[in-house]
């Protein structure tokens, strides 16, 4: 019987410092993410005192020089408590990029909604499986953009944030 417990106690042992080591593991691979985010709400509260930052994605997609728009966008709230849509753009060293156009906020009233452009995309992709819809930015146009299958390929399609009229832009991912 002691030889059981002790082999009970020598499982439990290891089985925390698994536990602990995966944390620590998973702590250190997401650090840069998360100093990311913290940069992209550290810039959008100096530049336009926003409050109560939520809903926090990373958009990257390629711009027409070859190099790669990086966005931080959130959801918050301006100084008089209005909710805004927030775009943090980074620079190839992941850090906000500074003066104009470093952050842009938009009134989440005065453009189109996440269930409008689901709403509008139904309408022109009937059968359409969107997969995600994320704010971001393209060819300098702040948009939702729309990742989707239809029939046997994927797509991108990406709809003005400000009044849901579609950009002319539609890009198949090759099929693998």
């Amino acid at each position: 019987m002691k030889k059981k417990k002790k082999w009970i106690w020598i499982s439990l042992l290891i089985l925390i410092l698994i536990v602990f080591g995966l944390q620590q593991y998973y702590v250190y691979v997401t650090q840069d993410q998360r100093q990311e985010e913290a940069l992209a709400i550290q810039a959008a509260k100096d530049q336009i005192a926003i409050t109560s930052p939520d809903e926090l994605r990373k958009y990257v997609w390629g711009g027409k020089e070859g190099d790669d728009n990086i966005y931080w966008t959130m959801t918050a709230k301006n100084k008089d408590n209005q909710n805004i849509m927030v775009w943090v753009k980074f620079d190839m060293n992941n850090q906000p990029v500074q003066g104009t156009g470093g952050v842009h906020s938009e009134l989440i009233q005065n453009g189109m909604s996440e269930t409008q452009i689901r709403s509008r995309f139904a309408s022109d992709v009937p059968g359409g499986e969107i997969k995600r819809i994320m704010p971001g930015v393209v060819n300098n146009i702040h948009v939702w953009q729309v990742y989707y299958k239809a029939d046997t390929h994927t797509y991108y399609r990406f709809y003005r944030f400000s009044n849901g009229e579609q950009v002319d832009l539609v890009y198949t991912v090759p099929n693998s």
